[in-house]
């Protein structure tokens, strides 16, 4: 017997839309006439646009999952969310979900920093339909923290947005696309009822609702990449639990993060 083709839902990722260097590189930063064109793309190809709480709803049975699904999030906060991409999210009748680092909110960056969102750009994505979620409270890779660290990264940013934007924050997007057990349980504690992941893959309904696979979107992905993302050709279909290099990679990392840790201490006195 012949199995169904599996549906896949493509979930794009997002950090900046403009012509600004971003943590020093283009790379993440998609031009507004290139990401004009890949919203109108979507819309043309009458794809369904979702929140991520509203696709982690059909994740677990709780809704219906919609013709042709395609959700659309950013990370990070970048002040040409609100400046740039909302009108154009909102010229083709797109939702989104923005991912913001809580502790960024508002507060001048320093000179060689990127700049924030500020809390009235963010309740204006809010009352436009764009989900706010939470990117934890500083950006930092949660998988090499202690648990005390972890808490406050996780549990602590999702009440900073609450009080900020008035409304439920229950979705977590995790920083660099690191998780681990440890990191899924706090989120879960903490009240979100779903997360995103990268992986680069495209999502299905039997997708993990706390490792929601997202591709990356880069400057040179293009209408065609976009395209081959709708089409549901050239990635793979996401996978469930932990690939072994993933948990080599943080093996290295959590060595390095110790090591690094631990520097200044022994330079202290003794006393």
């Amino acid at each position: 017997m012949t199995r169904a083709p599996k549906t896949v839902i493509p979930v794009l990722c997002y950090h900046s839309v403009g012509d600004v260097r971003r943590d020093g590189t283009l790379r993440w930063s998609v031009s507004p006439g290139d990401f004009d064109e890949q919203m109108a793309l979507i819309r043309e190809r009458g794809r369904t646009p979702m929140t991520v709480s509203g696709y982690a709803a059909a994740l677990r049975g709780l809704a219906p999952l919609p013709p042709r699904p395609v959700l659309i999030t950013f990370d990070d906060g970048f002040p040409d969310l609100a400046e740039t991409a909302l009108p154009m999210l909102r010229r083709h009748g797109l939702a989104a979900t923005a991912y913001v680092i809580a502790t960024r909110v508002g507060v001048a960056p320093p000179p060689d920093a990127d700049p924030s969102l500020d809390w009235d750009q963010l309740r204006e994505l809010r009352s436009y339909g764009v989900e706010i979620g939470s990117h934890s409270g500083s950006h930092r890779a949660l998988d090499c923290l202690r648990p005390t660290e972890l808490h406050q990264e996780i549990a602590g940013s999702r009440q900073v947005l609450q009080d900020g934007t008035g409304t439920a924050v229950r979705s977590f997007a995790y920083p660099y696309g690191y998780h681990s057990t440890a990191v899924r349980t706090a989120v879960h504690a903490a009240g979100y009822s779903s997360a995103c992941a990268v992986k680069n893959a495209l999502s299905h309904p039997d997708d993990d609702v706390l490792a929601i696979a997202r591709v990356l979107i880069e400057r040179d992905t293009g209408v065609a990449g976009i395209a081959a993302l709708l089409d549901g050709t050239g990635w793979p279909l996401a996978w469930r639990g932990e690939r072994l290099r993933t948990r080599g990679w943080r093996a290295y990392r959590r060595a390095r993060h110790l090591v690094h840790s631990a520097r200044p201490r022994l330079s202290q006195p003794t006393s």
